[in-house]
């Protein structure tokens, strides 16, 4: 039986409360893991994040991100079991030195329940404000390789490098786990991937940039860039986030694939235009739309945000989510793991804009929790979740 861990996000938006409620919960329920997201906005307009189209507009604001470091600090003081992520932050808003402290920062709040996830940014979260996503993957290996580098000294360390010149600087934070919190890299195949078979402990990706037959080979080559540098791919965290549209019917998930922001999602967040080629479609925000580099989305006014609605059906939505009961869903997820991601986290468009008030909440985190349970049975491990909620 293999040990596949299973996580969620945790709410990010204020009160504090909230998100100290739901931290609290996934932990008494025996979740795994949370991660938490660092950035300013969502892919989504708030032009369409309006009550006539999304009742959870009616409960927060959807660019309304509370800062991820402090958030981290509180479910670290407030949670005794459940493993700490934030997947992903990006190495242009943060220099590797303030990474490092943060991080370490975190391993001793956390006595050991933190890992890190790092990635190449998006545009969204620095053009907007005036800073410079240049060059991302050039700073991302160089963070990467300084982080290991404090995390394993206390001694000041000097290092030449392209975009940071250290010299005799130090973080002597020491770790409180042996080596410092696991770093992952997010990112589909290539450079990023290469990260993080060779500079890092793992890999984190995202359904729909593969099929489960591209995953499985995509997984073979992470192993094999891991083994050039003397890694056991089998030993790496291999985590894959799914988005899901969950409903208790069928009939219930038809109606939410007609909502205009799980149909805008399904062109917007998408990592390219060939994810679209693969099902013979064409992406109505362009062939070459990639959202890390191209999407604004506090850009978008309504009316042209709908004319990109307008061009996705909800069986379009069915080919970029997975869509269904929790155990269809369940069933759609388990070819990942068995090609090779042993980490699962759900985010679950349906919970997101339809939750109009606490009892509609109540009902998503009950199916996440269902769907979690059809994972563990579908791989020979016990089942608690779906009790733990109900």
């Amino acid at each position: 039986m293999r040990d596949i861990k299973y996580g969620l996000n945790p709410v990010e938006f204020p009160p504090v409360a909230a998100h100290r409620a739901s931290v609290q919960a996934y932990d008494q329920a025996g979740l795994d893991f949370v991660t938490y997201w660092d950035q300013h906005c969502l892919t989504i307009p708030r032009s369409l994040w309006t009550p006539d189209i999304c009742p959870a507009a009616e409960m927060f604001h959807i660019d309304a991100w509370l800062e991820p470091w402090p958030l981290l600090t509180d479910a670290a003081i407030h949670t005794d079991n459940i493993r700490l992520g934030l997947s992903a932050s990006d190495v242009t808003r943060r220099t590797p030195d303030v990474l490092a402290q943060l991080a370490l920062t975190l391993d001793h709040y956390s006595e050991g329940r933190f890992f890190l996830a790092l990635g190449a940014g998006e545009v969204k979260q620095c053009t907007p404000y005036g800073i410079a996503r240049d060059k991302p993957f050039g700073r991302l290996e160089e963070t990467l390789k300084l982080l290991k580098l404090w995390f394993n000294t206390d001694e000041p360390v000097d290092y030449d490098g392209t975009f940071y010149k250290v010299k005799a600087g130090g973080i002597s934070t020491p770790a409180f786990t042996k080596g410092g919190p696991p770093l992952l890299v997010a990112g589909g195949p290539g450079k990023a991937m290469r990260y993080a078979a060779q500079l890092a402990d793992g890999w984190v990706s995202y359904f729909p940039g593969s099929d489960a037959q591209s995953y499985a080979e995509e997984v073979g080559e992470f192993d094999r860039l891991a083994a050039e540098v003397g890694k056991n791919g089998d030993d790496m965290t291999k985590l894959m986030l799914f988005a899901v549209v969950l409903g208790d019917t069928e009939e219930d998930v038809a109606e939410m694939l007609k909502n205009p922001i799980i149909r805008w999602d399904s062109a917007a967040l998408i990592p390219g235009g060939h994810t679209w080629k693969k099902h013979g479609l064409i992406n109505p925000l362009g062939e070459d739309f990639s959202y890390p580099r191209d999407l604004y989305p506090m850009e978008w006014t309504r009316e042209d945000a709908m004319k990109i609605v307008d061009q996705i059906t909800p069986d379009m939505v069915r080919h970029f989510k997975f869509c269904g009961t929790p155990e269809q869903v369940a069933k759609m997820i388990q070819p990942f793991v068995e090609a090779g991601a042993n980490h699962v986290m759900l985010g679950d468009y349906g919970s997101l804009v339809m939750a109009g008030d606490m009892g509609s909440a109540v009902d998503g985190s009950r199916r996440l929790a269902e769907c979690f349970d059809h994972l563990r049975r579908l791989n020979g491990q016990p089942t608690k979740l779906a009790a733990a909620v109900n």
